[in-house]
C-alpha cells in the first residue's frame, strides 16, 4: 500500500481494530458470565437443554441475519444490531436482581445467539469497506487488536466479578456492545442504495442459499465440518464444564476461573494466529489446516477417556479453542475465496453460524441421550466426541477437490477476480498459477452451440469479420484479424477481448497496431478499468508503446498505480519505448517521481510475490530494461529501474542495474552512491529503507557528478564481471 493509501486507510482501520477489540472482549468476559452465571443458578444436568435452546435462537438468528444482511447491508444491519443487544443486556442486568434464574437462561441464549451472528456481520461489513490489496495489510492488524481485546476481556470479567458481583459484569457487556454500535455508525456510515433495492430496480433476484449450494457443491461439504466439528466441541465443552463445577465449585471462585481460562486461551490463540496460522496454510494447504481442529479433537478425547482428569481435560478443550481460533478458522475463511460475492454473502452467514448452532443443538441431544445410558460418567460422552471428530476429518480431506473444481471454475467465469500477491495458502496459490496458463477462448459457446450447423456467409465484409472474430474458432478468428486494414478501427473493441485468447492474441496485437492511434483512447479504458479481464489489461501496454500520442502516454502513466504488477510492469515498459523518441510525450518529472516512491513504498510488503505470467521471448529484447541480461535480471528491479529510466540518463541507470546483479561489493556501492545522490530526499529515504543491508557502512558523495564519473568509469569492470562483453561480441558477429 501506497503513503498516500496507507493515510487514507489508517482512520478507518484504526477504528475497525478499536471496534473488533471491544467485540472480542466482549464474547470473552460473555462466555465466562454466561457460564459461571448458569451453573451458579442450576445444575450441569440443565445444561444440554439450555445449550439445545440457545441454539435453536441461534439458527433463528443466522437465517434473520442472513436475510437482514441481504436486504439492508453490512452497514446498517451490524450497527444496529449491536444497539439492540446492549438494549437487550442492560434489561437483563435489570432482571438478575428480581428473577435471577430466568435472567441467567436470557444471558445464555442472548450471548449464543447474537455473538456469532454479530461477529459475522463485522467481518462483512469489512470486507465492503475496504478493498482486497488494502485489506491483505489491514486485516492483520484488525485482527490482532481483536485477539489483544479478548485477553483483556477476560481479565475484565474476572477483575469486575471479583471486586464488585458477577451481576456486574452484565451491565459492562452491555456498554462494550453500545460503544461498538456508536462507533460503528460514526466510522461506517451507511452507504446509499441497498444492494436489494438495486437489485429490484434492475429485475434481478436477490441470491439464494440454495443457488449458492448448487453452484458451489463443495459447500455441502463444508458445511458438514462444520456440523460434525460443533458436535463433538458442545460434548467435549459439557465434559469440561460439568467437570469444572465438580473440581472447583460455584459462585464466584467458578466465575473467576473461567474469566483466566478464557484469557488464556485468548493469548495462545493470538500466539498461534502470529506465528502458525500461515505457515500451515503455506505448507500443509486448505484441507489439512481444516483437518488440524479435528485431529487433535479426537486425539485428545481418546486421551482423556482413557486417563481421566480435569487438568488434561483442561488442556484439550483449550487446545480445540486455540485451533479452532487459528489455524482451523484461516483455513475456513479462505474456503470462500472460491465464492462468488453474491453467493458467499447469502450462504457464509448461515453456514457460520446457523450450521455451527444446529451442531450444538445435536451435540445437547446426544449429551442427553449418552447422560441417560451412563449417568455420572462421561467417558461414553469423550470416546462419541472422538468419533464424530473422525468424521469431521474425512469430510476436512474431501474438501480439496471440490474447491479445487469450483476455484477453477469460478476463474474461468471471472466470478472472482484473485491477484496471486494476495494468496497465502498453497491450495489457492497452485490453482490459481495453473489456471491463469490454461489457453481458452472467451467466445466459445457450450457443445450444443458448438454443434449447430454453420450459418449462411455474410455478405458485408465488416459483418463477416465480425462474425469471424466472435466465431471462437482460432483460424477465422486469425484470418480475420489479419484482414483487417486501418479503416477498420470500429472493430477494436472485439480485437481486444481477443488478446485474452492466447492462440489468437498475436494476430489481435498485430491488428491493433495497424489501426493505430486512433483507437488508443479504447485501449487505455481497457487497461484502466479493473473490472475487464486482466489478461487483456496486462496485454494493452505492449499495442499502447506502438502509438504514439499524448493520450497513449498519460493512460500508461496513470496504469502505473493498477493494483497489479504486471499491469505496473509492462505499462512503465511501454511508457518508457513510447518516450524514448519522442521526448515530447514525456510526462512531468515530479508526477515520475511521485510513482517511484508509491513502487518503492510498495516493495517491502509484496516484493517477493511479484510475478509475470506472460513470458517474454528473448527476440523481444526492448521489452527487457537490459537487453544482454534478460531473464537473468531481478523483475521487481527491472521494473523500478525502467521507471528510473524516464527520470535519470539511461547508460548510467543501465550501468547501475548491471551493478546490482553482480557480487563485486565495489560495484555495488558505487551504483548505491550514484543512486542516492541523482534522487530526492524523499526518493533516497525509501531506497536507502528498500536496500539497507547494502547501504551500511557505504560512503556518500555530495557531489552526483562526481559519482556519476565513477559508475561510468566501472562500465568495464561491470560488463566483464556479467560476462557481456563476450555476449556483445558475439551479438556484433
Amino acid at each position: 500500500m501506497s503513503a498516500a493509501e496507507e493515510a487514507t486507510h489508517r482512520p478507518p482501520t484504526s477504528m475497525a481494530m478499536t471496534i473488533l477489540g471491544l467485540i472480542m472482549a466482549y464474547l470473552v468476559a460473555a462466555k465466562a458470565s454466561r457460564d459461571a452465571l448458569f451453573l451458579s443458578q442450576f445444575s450441569t444436568s440443565n445444561l444440554p437443554a439450555m445449550v439445545a435452546v440457545a441454539a435453536i435462537g441461534a439458527v433463528a438468528m443466522s437465517m434473520l441475519g442472513s436475510r437482514m444482511l441481504v436486504r439492508l447491508g453490512p452497514n446498517r444491519m451490524t450497527a444496529f444490531s449491536f444497539a439492540l443487544s446492549g438494549v437487550m443486556q442492560v434489561a437483563e442486568w435489570m432482571l438478575f436482581g428480581y428473577r435471577p434464574r430466568i435472567a441467567a437462561c436470557l444471558i445464555y441464549v442472548h450471548v449464543v445467539a447474537f455473538g456469532a451472528v454479530l461477529v459475522s456481520a463485522f467481518w462483512s461489513l469489512m470486507n465492503e469497506s475496504f478493498e482486497p490489496r488494502s485489506a491483505k495489510t489491514v486485516f492483520g492488524k484488525i485482527s490482532g487488536s481483536g485477539t489483544l481485546g479478548g485477553f483483556l476481556g477476560g481479565l475484565l470479567a474476572e477483575r469486575v466479578a471479583a471486586l464488585f458481583s458477577a451481576q456486574a459484569v452484565i451491565l459492562v457487556l452491555a456498554i462494550l456492545h453500545m460503544l461498538c454500535a456508536g462507533l460503528l455508525w460514526m466510522a461506517f456510515p451507511s452507504k446509499p442504495g441497498p444492494p436489494v433495492r438495486e437489485q429490484r430496480q434492475s429485475g434481478k433476484r436477490e441470491p439464494a442459499v440454495i443457488d449458492a449450494l448448487h453452484r458451489y457443491p463443495f459447500l455441502l461439504t463444508l458445511a458438514g465440518l462444520v456440523l460434525a466439528a460443533s458436535v463433538s466441541a458442545s460434548l467435549l465443552d459439557f465434559v469440561f464444564k460439568a467437570q469444572a463445577a465438580q473440581t472447583i465449585g460455584r459462585g464466584a471462585a467458578l466465575f473467576r476461573f473461567f474469566g483466566l481460562y478464557y484469557t488464556a486461551t485468548s493469548l495462545l490463540t493470538f500466539l498461534a494466529q502470529t506465528f502458525l496460522s500461515r505457515l500451515c496454510l503455506k505448507q500443509a494447504g486448505l484441507a489439512a489446516s481444516a483437518g488440524a481442529l479435528p485431529a487433535a479433537v479426537s486425539l485428545g478425547s481418546l486421551l482423556n477417556a482413557v486417563f481421566p482428569g480435569f487438568n488434561l481435560l483442561s488442556g484439550v478443550r483449550g487446545m480445540e479453542i486455540v485451533i479452532r481460533g487459528s489455524v482451523y478458522r484461516s483455513a475456513y475463511e479462505l474456503f470462500y475465496t472460491a465464492v462468488a460475492p453474491g453467493d458467499k454473502r447469502s450462504a457464509k452467514s448461515l453456514i457460520d453460524v446457523g450450521v455451527e448452532r444446529v451442531g450444538d443443538l445435536l451435540g445437547a441431544g446426544t449429551v442427553s441421550l449418552l447422560l441417560v445410558l451412563s449417568p455420572g460418567r462421561y467417558s461414553l460422552i469423550l470416546f462419541a466426541a472422538a468419533g464424530i471428530s473422525a468424521i469431521a476429518l474425512w469430510l476436512a480431506a474431501r474438501l480439496d477437490r471440490g474447491y479445487i473444481h469450483a476455484l477453477e471454475k469460478s476463474l474461468f467465469d471471472r466470478a472472482v477476480e484473485l491477484d496471486p500477491s494476495l494468496v497465502d495458502d498453497s491450495t489457492t496459490r497452485s490453482v490459481l498459477m495453473r489456471s491463469v496458463e490454461i489457453p481458452r477462448s472467451p467466445f466459445a459457446d457450450d457443445a450444443a452451440t458448438a454443434a449447430a450447423p454453420p450459418r449462411p456467409a455474410v455478405a458485408d465484409p465488416f459483418l463477416r469479420r465480425a462474425t469471424d472474430l466472435r466465431s471462437g474458432e482460432a483460424e477465422r478468428a486469425i484470418a480475420a484479424a489479419n484482414e483487417i486494414s486501418p479503416d477498420d478501427w470500429n472493430l477494436a473493441p472485439l480485437l481486444i477481448e481477443l488478446l485474452a485468447w492466447d492462440d489468437v492474441m498475436p494476430a489481435a496485437r498485430s491488428a491493433l497496431e495497424r489501426l493505430g492511434p486512433r483507437t488508443a483512447g479504447i485501449l487505455v479504458d481497457a487497461l484502466l478499468d479493473p473490472n475487464r479481464d486482466f489478461v487483456i489489461r496486462r496485454r494493452v501496454p505492449r499495442v499502447l508503446a506502438t502509438m504514439p500520442s499524448a493520450r497513449s502516454a498519460e493512460g500508461l502513466f496513470e496504469a502505473l498505480q493498477d493494483q497489479r504488477f504486471e499491469v505496473r510492469f509492462y505499462a512503465a515498459r511501454a511508457l518508457h519505448l513510447l518516450v524514448k523518441d519522442r521526448p515530447e510525450l514525456m510526462i512531468a518529472p515530479d508526477r515520475v517521481w511521485h510513482a517511484v516512491n508509491s513502487e518503492l513504498s510498495l516493495q517491502r510488503s509484496v516484493w517477493a510475490n511479484h510475478r509475470l505470467l506472460d513470458r517474454r521471448a528473448s527476440n523481444e529484447k526492448q521489452w527487457f530494461f537490459d537487453d544482454q541480461l534478460l531473464d537473468r535480471a531481478d523483475r521487481n528491479l527491472e521494473h523500478l529501474f525502467t521507471l528510473l529510466g524516464l527520470l535519470l540518463p539511461g547508460d548510467a541507470v543501465r550501468i547501475a542495474f548491471r551493478a546490482l546483479h553482480t557480487d563485486d561489493g565495489q560495484l555495488k556501492s558505487t551504483a548505491f552512491e550514484y543512486l542516492e545522490s541523482a534522487t530526492p530526499p524523499d526518493t533516497r529515504q525509501l531506497l536507502l529503507s528498500l536496500l539497507e543491508a547494502d547501504a551500511e557502512g557505504r560512503l556518500r558523495s555530495a557531489d552526483a557528478e562526481h559519482a556519476l564519473r565513477d559508475l561510468l568509469a566501472g562500465k568495464a569492470s561491470v560488463n566483464t564481471n556479467l560476462n557481456l562483453e563476450r555476449i556483445e561480441m558475439e551479438a556484433r558477429q
